[in-house]
């Protein structure tokens, strides 16, 4: 009887108001059936909830007004929407999110070159990234940016991209590029194998676009270890965890 004491209980009013809010998603085609309805009528109970936290916040002066109405239009948002709002909030403009405004969608690439780095990209995909990236908020220099300073800077970001020129696109990717290519790394024994060793996610893209095949990015106490083609075992790399047979990871000792 412990664990149903713990359970939440429902009125009979208020289960008849989730039962008429799913016969209605029904019949408006909001839903397709009972189930799919109940998931959305969760959705929303959820949202309300978190609509609320985030008043207390605002009243409590935790956040301001502009914060507060950000947020909560992005619980609204599903799908791809949410995505691009979820990435302003939480990291400013970024190439997925000012690809996304521009095209409607996330090009396969720029999805790649997010899970996997830069230096997953190939040649020719390579040119229209460092576009992106060029307008893109700088992570590191500015992550504690307050979000309408980020939201500002996405706007500008935008309005570049739609305004700029095609030289004034290949200048600024140029530059992008020389700041990768010129990132500091530091020549160390990993796993075996003298290598690149970089703290930038970006460490990867630097050592491949400089004609490396192979280097390691710290973050941490994980060491992730990385080959543009050859198997890390061919070059003799001993990793602690295979991801791929190009890549890996190492646990540094304390």
């Amino acid at each position: 009887m412990g664990n149903l004491d713990k359970m939440p209980t429902h009125s009979v009013e208020e289960a008849q108001e989730e039962a008429n809010k799913m016969r209605d998603k029904i019949k408006q085609g909001e839903a397709k059936d009972y189930p799919e309805a109940e998931k959305s009528v969760e959705k929303e109970k959820i949202i309300a909830e978190i609509s609320e936290r985030i008043e207390d916040a605002r009243k409590g002066g935790l956040i301001d007004n502009e914060v507060a109405n950000l947020v909560t239009d992005s619980l609204q948002l599903s799908g791809e929407d949410a995505l691009f709002a979820n990435r302003v909030i939480s990291r400013g403009s970024d190439p997925a999110s000012l690809e996304l405004a521009m095209t409607g969608t996330v090009s396969e690439a720029t999805m790649r070159a997010h899970t996997l780095g830069p230096g997953a990209l190939s040649e020719d995909e390579k040119g229209s990234w460092l576009v992106l990236a060029a307008a893109s908020i700088d992570e590191n220099a500015k992550a504690d940016l307050p979000i309408t300073e980020k939201f500002n800077q996405f706007r500008k970001a935008v309005n570049w991209l739609e305004t700029a020129s095609d030289e004034e696109k290949k200048e600024a990717a140029n530059a992008e590029l020389q700041k990768i290519l010129n990132l500091p790394f530091k020549v160390e024994n990993i796993g075996g194998v003298n290598m690149q060793v970089y703290t930038s996610d970006r460490g990867f893209a630097s050592a491949y676009w400089s004609g490396k095949g192979y280097a390691a990015v710290k973050q941490g106490n994980m060491i992730f270890v990385g080959s543009q083609e050859k198997p890390l075992e061919e070059i003799g790399v001993k990793v602690d965890k295979q991801l791929s047979p190009t890549f890996g990871i190492i646990f540094e000792k304390k």
